[in-house]
């Protein structure tokens, strides 16, 4: 059986490891390997094996040198293409053309942060007499970004390509159900000749190894990008340290169809928002919200092109929806569905396993749900599954009211013609990214963050430099005759 060990110059032999997690193919429910967890102990060695790289490798090298490293880890990334997506897929049951799509994306994120290594500046404060002030940003040394299941490669880059630009240590935990693909990518981060020490995959469970990070006093910013409730626990964990934090925790994203919205545009599209990776994807639009005049219709095309929809094998290139990470998860959104059913929720589309061939792993029916209210746990609760619920509604202003009651915000989505009601809603939407006429658009140069309880901070573009950098002020006094304190 294939084992998947820790990426990091400290040394943890196989034989040192205490616990190695099984790893179970979704789409089968076949095991196909096993992965080490790291304690808090294999964690000290690692977060001191990073100090000395950042201290010894990493700090002293330029900005282009940095940069010259990164992108010989995106090439190397392309290169492996192939084989990072057939972990990723064995190991999460997205489709091999998602995996394939995670890994183009990661490519990009590492070559864009590679231009940026050498682009870090401070600025000039304002002149005071006979003084000259400015800032400098610096590297905190370690840091650590804890990833989810559902973009493992593209995550690996997302939080290490800036990381490592801003003349960081990087220590990434791989989700501790599918660490597969993040291992390898470590693993390629050493090929690129990125010195040992400096990029760092660790596995385990958040409880052991998630927690170990948190309290860790050598670690100076943690990113982590998961639910609300784990980030709770982590910033608990992390008070002792007073380390600085980044939340990335989802949201149930809320989406307003205008009356003028173009169909054919609008149903693929919102359905693949929700139907992408199965469902689980922190941006999907799962939330959304119809003009009355368009209720009917579109709902019967949303019910009649999710049916149309494929649910098969990853591996399968006819397959157009894959399965759920695990069948526990498979289950929960099961429990949910039904949930909603009791408080009123009708089923047009999908609302059950999948069977037949496919009943041995974690797959569910692509689903389509109406005649939801505002206090249905299908409105109110992130499934983090292929579920779309509909609601209807008679004025714009309203929409938007609703769309802002719950207490997350990460995204938002609007579609229709009327530039003045687009305007409008984009305004008083209450989320971090407004998508209009479009989804998923998240980009390596665009910021990406939620508002409310879809965390803090900002992850892309120059802001994500900002995140793994903190700022030093320098005041220089260059009067030659100044009035000096306690003279005689």
């Amino acid at each position: 059986m294939r084992r998947f060990g820790v990426v990091s110059a400290a040394e943890i032999p196989d034989s040192a490891v205490a616990v190695w997690m099984p790893l179970t193919e979704p789409a089968t429910g076949d095991v196909w390997a096993e992965a080490a967890e790291c304690s808090a102990d294999d964690i000290d060695s690692i977060v001191e094996a990073a100090t000395v790289a950042f201290r010894e490798q990493w700090r002293p090298l330029d900005g282009t040198q940095r940069g010259r490293l990164i992108r010989r880890w995106a090439d190397l990334v392309e290169q492996h293409g192939p084989e990072l997506a057939e972990l990723d897929s064995r190991d999460t049951g997205n489709l091999r053309t998602e995996a394939l799509g995670d890994v183009a994306a990661a490519v990009n994120w590492l070559g864009y942060y590679a231009g940026m290594a050498d682009k870090i500046e401070g600025r000039s404060l304002p002149a005071a007499l006979g003084r000259v002030g400015y800032t400098v940003r610096e590297p905190f040394g370690v840091v650590a970004g804890i990833n989810s299941y559902n973009a493992n490669v593209t995550q690996c880059a997302w939080k290490g390509a800036p990381a490592l630009a801003a003349g960081n240590c990087v220590i990434l935990k791989a989700p501790e159900v599918a660490p597969a693909s993040s291992i390898r990518m470590g693993e390629l981060a050493l090929e690129a000749g990125i010195p040992a020490g400096v990029v760092n995959v660790v596995t385990g469970r958040g409880s052991v190894t998630g927690t170990a990070l948190a309290e860790h006093p050598g670690i100076g910013r943690l990113v982590f990008t998961g639910s609300a409730t784990t980030a709770e626990r982590i910033t608990m964990s992390s008070a002792s340290s007073l380390k600085a934090l980044g939340f990335e925790l989802g949201g149930k994203n809320a989406v307003i169809v205008l009356p003028d919205v173009d169909a054919d545009l609008f149903v693929p599209s919102i359905l693949h928002s929700n139907f992408v990776k199965a469902g689980q994807s922190c941006a999907s639009g799962s939330r959304v919200y119809v003009h009355a005049d368009r209720y009917d219709e579109l709902a019967d095309r949303l019910a009649k092109a999710a049916q149309a929809i494929k649910v098969g094998l990853p591996s399968d290139p006819s397959s157009q929806m894959g399965s759920l990470v695990t069948q526990a998860h498979r289950d929960r959104v099961a429990e949910m569905v039904a949930r909603g059913v009791s408080q009123g929720a009708q089923i047009i589309a999908g609302g059950e396993r999948a069977g037949g061939p496919l009943e041995a792993g974690a797959f569910y029916q692509p689903t389509v749900a109406v005649d939801l209210q505002d206090d249905n746990t299908l409105v109110q609760d992130e499934l983090f599954g292929p579920v779309l619920g509909l609601m209807r509604y008679e004025d714009l202003d309203e929409a938007i009211v609703r769309a802002n009651a719950l207490d997350v915000g990460l995204t938002a989505q609007i579609w229709g013609d009327s530039a003045s009601a687009i305007h409008h809603a984009a305004r008083e939407l209450d989320a971090g990214t407004i998508w209009v006429n479009t989804y998923r658009s998240v980009h390596w140069t665009a910021p990406y963050g939620g508002f409310k309880r879809s965390g803090y901070g900002r992850e892309n573009g120059f802001e994500a430099l900002d995140l793994y950098t903190q700022t030093k002020t320098v005041m220089w006094d260059l009067t030659t005759d100044r009035q000096l304190p306690y003279q005689a």
